[in-house]
């Protein structure tokens, strides 16, 4: 599998729309959280499911750092399953800023991390909770988080190898586009307005503003329609 050093696989926005409602509809979970993950194993354009919007708010804000399944804490491991009630003993979480300030204020009982990979690189992440009035994950649950997680694998390593993936490769190639360009491209691709766009890249308004200009003037077009009127002639 090809995939340039330091390039962020593009085509993933889709995958985990569908990785979500995989995970949702397999495991009993309370809310889920899917994100990308850029070159230095940071979280971006992050997906949620039944997660309060507050409470994803005050992780970004405050707890990011505390948090003992952070990317960062995993991108030179192989690890592709976490269970966060493993990672912190029982009696610590008592004294950890994270559960008591955190945790335990939004009534989550546990988290399991699954991490997927290219070329040995961490690319994506999706977390899973379970509310205090559920039980914390049992054996049978991490069976089957693995079992998905070894799917998910799979089908993403289908979906880098696939026609309409290379053919977007190669259309971004063409007109050389930088990672983060091809990024903001696969989204207007998706039909997304700017300011989803900039949300889900963790970037500001006028930064995506600008990304779009240079891509306006290196394809040659004016407007996000125009991208996806000649990538539809391109393909």
């Amino acid at each position: 599998m090809r995939v340039e050093q330091q390039t962020i696989p593009s085509g993933l926005y889709k995958f985990q729309d569908e990785c979500l409602s995989l995970l949702n509809g397999t495991l009993e979970v309370s809310k889920a959280v899917s994100y990308l993950v850029d070159e230095r194993a940071r979280p971006f354009c992050y997906k949620t499911h039944h997660l309060h919007p507050s409470m994803h708010r005050e992780y970004l804000e405050r707890f990011y750092k505390l948090d003992p399944l952070y990317p960062t804490q995993f991108s030179d491991q192989n690890d592709t399953v976490v269970k966060m009630n493993d990672l912190v003993a029982t009696h610590e979480r008592f004294n950890h800023p994270y559960y008591t300030e955190f945790i335990s204020p939004w009534g989550v009982r546990d988290i399991i991390e699954l991490f997927l990979r290219v070329d040995d690189r961490l690319v994506a992440g999706f977390a899973l909770f379970t509310s205090k009035e559920q039980p914390e994950f049992r054996s049978a649950d991490l069976k089957k988080a693995y079992q998905l997680q070894h799917f998910m694998q799979f089908a993403l390593e289908q979906i880098l190898e696939s026609p309409q993936q290379s053919n977007f490769d190669k259309f971004c190639d063409q007109y050389h586009l930088t990672p983060k360009e091809r990024l903001v491209t696969e989204l207007a691709l998706n039909g997304l307005p700017n300011k989803t766009i900039a949300n889900d890249l963790d970037c500001g308004l006028a930064t995506v503003k600008t990304h779009l200009q240079n891509i306006f003037a290196k394809i040659g077009v004016n407007s996000k329609r125009e991208i996806s009127s000649l990538y539809l002639q391109y393909r």
